[in-house]
């Protein structure tokens, strides 16, 4: 049965997208079997950074209507071996989580490992939709606004017993002012581990 990562953050920009590729390509390395599924409605990107801009036939939007359009959504990676993807919808139209709950259930057998690239901004009671079975894991940079986000984020998701493990991203041991950042201040801010 697969495990299901969702990589989450209510500030866009911090680096969810370019992580979930990177722990999809790292997965697909080690011969693990990988979906890997844009859930960032109405910001899909993980097309273009794939080099997959190609028309498919079926999105998110469509599988989570109907099913039977799984296979048509699913698009390969030549470079991410092992690595399939299902893109979000182009046009905006929001995720149904619990949905998106189900599908993974759905296809957890045929997979290793799920990750789910979410949209920046979204709300934690959508994201408490998804299966709780999932490892959550909050993105963050550095910067002041990034980890305050990220720690409300992480309070929101503990009202839904949901815990979140963290990645600091470009991280560097100074900010723009010169001020020395203190790896411990960020985590014990961001509320997760």
């Amino acid at each position: 049965m697969a495990k299901v990562i969702s990589l989450v953050n209510q500030k866009g920009g911090v680096g969810k997208t370019t992580t979930s590729i990177n722990l999809a390509a790292s997965l697909g390395v080690q011969h693990k079997k990988v979906l890997l599924i844009d859930a960032d409605e109405g910001a899909r990107c993980l097309d273009s950074l794939l080099s997959i801009e190609q028309n498919t036939v079926a999105d998110l939007f469509d599988v989570l209507n109907d099913f039977d359009a799984f296979y048509d959504a699913l698009v390969s990676v030549p470079e991410l071996k092992g690595v399939s993807v299902i893109l979000s919808p182009i046009l905006n139209q929001p995720i149904d989580f619990s949905k998106l709950s189900a599908l993974l259930k759905q296809v957890q057998e045929k997979y290793d490992y799920i990750i789910v690239d979410t949209k920046g901004q979204i709300p934690a009671e959508r994201l408490g939709g998804l299966d709780l079975t999932a490892d959550f894991i909050a993105v963050t940079t550095t910067d002041f606004i990034s980890v305050k986000n990220t720690g409300n984020l992480v309070s929101e998701l503990s009202k839904f017993n949901i815990k979140c493990r963290l990645i600091i991203n470009r991280f560097k041991p100074r900010d723009n002012k010169g001020k020395k950042i203190c790896i411990d201040d960020i985590i014990d801010s961001a509320r997760a581990r």
